[in-house]
């Protein structure tokens, strides 16, 4: 059976000021700075420069905004020309058939519906 020993107290506080003291006197600034000039050194001269940022995320930015900005801006102008050009009766193109369709007989119209219009009377 082994049976380990322990340190004392002073020892460990001894060994810890000591430790301190190393570590207070280490210049981690210095350290810092050499071990990034070396990685400097490390590196090809090309890669060291910084490449200037694109411009093309900004104008992306600007063509999507002005145009959905035009869209809604525009959007009543459109709607009430539309509106207009279709209330007059002027064919344009094709959008329009140039037959306008049969009227609907009112025979017609009760068939269609799912539900009449006037309920039935209620038989007493």
């Amino acid at each position: 059976m082994r049976v380990e020993q322990l340190p004392s107290v002073g020892e460990v506080v001894s060994t810890l000021e000591a430790q301190r003291q190393r570590l207070s006197d280490a210049d981690l600034v210095g350290a810092s700075r050499s071990a990034l000039a070396s990685a400097r050194d490390a590196l090809p001269d090309g890669w060291t420069r910084r490449r200037r940022a694109s411009r093309w995320p900004w104008v992306a930015v600007v063509i999507l905004g002005a145009t959905i900005l035009g869209l809604v801006l525009m959007a009543p102008a459109l709607r009430r020309w539309t509106a207009s050009v279709w209330g007059s009766g002027r064919v344009i193109g094709v959008m329009r058939h140039p037959t306008p369709t049969p009227a609907m007989s009112p025979a017609d119209e009760t068939g269609i519906l799912a539900h009449p219009a006037e309920p039935a009377p209620m038989p007493i």
